[in-house]
Formats: C-alpha cells, sequence, structure tokens
C-alpha cells in the first residue's frame, strides 16, 4: 500500500510539471512563433508531445511497472480476446455516426472541412499516443489499483480536462467552452478513453480512439 501511495505521488508530481511546463508552452511561447499554423501545431503536438509527454510516461511506466494496474508487458493487450476489439469497434462506430449526422446537419450533405492539411493526420496520431500514454497508460494505470475505477476515472477525467485549459486561454473560448458546456465533452471523452483501456486492458484501444476522434474534428469540424 505505501509502494502505490509513492508510485501516486510521484506520477501526481509529474502532472504537475508536466501542466506548468505545457501551460508556458501554450500561454507564453506559441504565440511568440512566427510560423504557420499547421507548422506551429506539428512541432507542439509532434516534438513536444514526444520529449514532454511520451518519453517520460514511458519511463515512469518502466520503472514502477510494479505497482500500477496493468503492467508493462500486458498494455499491448491479449489479442486472442474479443473483449480487446469490442470497445474499440463500438465506440470508433459511434463516433464516425456522431460526426456525419453532425456534417450532415450543419450542411446539408457530407464535407471535407476546407482547413483540413495532411499533416493533422500524424498530428492526431502523436496526440492520441501522447496523452493516451500519460492519462491512461500512467495516471489512471497507476491510481486504479486497490482503488474504486468509477471514481479514480473521474479524478482522471477532472486532470484531462485541465490540461486543455491553457489551449482554451490562448485562442480566448475559456469562458465559452465553460458557459456552454463544451468541457462536458472532454469529460465524457475522457471516461470513455478510461472505460476501454480497463474494459479491453490494453493501451492500444484508448490511443487509437482517441487519434480518430481527433482526425474527424479536423476532417469533419
Amino acid at each position: 500500500m505505501k509502494q502505490s501511495q509513492h508510485v501516486r505521488l510521484i506520477v501526481l508530481i509529474y502532472y504537475i510539471l508536466l501542466y506548468v511546463l505545457w501551460a508556458c508552452l501554450e500561454c507564453i511561447i506559441v504565440p511568440k512563433l512566427e510560423l504557420p499554423p499547421v507548422s506551429i501545431e506539428a512541432v507542439k503536438e509532434i516534438g513536444c508531445k514526444i520529449l514532454l509527454w511520451s518519453i517520460p510516461a514511458i519511463l515512469l511506466i518502466l520503472r514502477y511497472d510494479d505497482s500500477l494496474f496493468l503492467h508493462r508487458n500486458e498494455l499491448s493487450g491479449d489479442p486472442k480476446k474479443p473483449v480487446t476489439y469490442l470497445p474499440l469497434c463500438m465506440f470508433a462506430l459511434l463516433f464516425t455516426a456522431y460526426f456525419l449526422f453532425l456534417n450532415y446537419y450543419e450542411n446539408g450533405k457530407i464535407v471535407i472541412s476546407p482547413s483540413f492539411h495532411p499533416a493533422d493526420i500524424p498530428i492526431a496520431l502523436s496526440i492520441g499516443i501522447g496523452e493516451e500514454l500519460v492519462f491512461r497508460g500512467l495516471l489512471l494505470n497507476a491510481a486504479l489499483k486497490d482503488r474504486n475505477p468509477w471514481i479514480v476515472c473521474f479524478g482522471n477525467a477532472v486532470m484531462f480536462l485541465m490540461i486543455h485549459f491553457p489551449i482554451w486561454l490562448r485562442e480566448g473560448v475559456f469562458l465559452h467552452n465553460i458557459t456552454n458546456f463544451t468541457f462536458l465533452m472532454i469529460i465524457v471523452l475522457s471516461l470513455i478513453f478510461s472505460w476501454t483501456f480497463v474494459k479491453s486492458r490494453s493501451m492500444i484501444v484508448p490511443v487509437i480512439l482517441h487519434a480518430y476522434w481527433d482526425l474527424l474534428c479536423v476532417v469533419m469540424a
């Protein structure tokens, strides 16, 4: 028990440090960059997601493997079990139906967003990998052991929501997303990613779902 509490403290400190660095990047550094928007997103979401998110999360997962809900050799899931794929297929279909309906409702037909750029594909993938490694592979994985999964998943969702605050502040949409309850979508998505992680016992499932959702956002938004 003491070991688990120690690990939770370590990953919480990492989250706080990550939050501070990410907030500085979003609110101070990014506004000063004189680059095309696509280039800024590529540097921020690919380069920084590797250096600040993915690599530290992987190192912490390897270091504290024994204190995690799923050990490192379990994170890829069991391809022989159908339950590994059912949550992925179910939510991928729901995500697709949601965006197709919304796109058709707003445009009268299915259209591709004019702002979509091929670089959005690797960006979406890097976001899915980096954010899921941190929030599901590390934070949720460390907190799940010996605790109520629903309480842990909700707490994880609040932390996931908070990491979006810096970019909302930079873009001037923070109050809009709060007062219009747009933030609830982030909470719901986090709960979905967490539930699929627990149900499938695989990191691959939430990574794919997260990347797929972000890609749909840029393709059909």
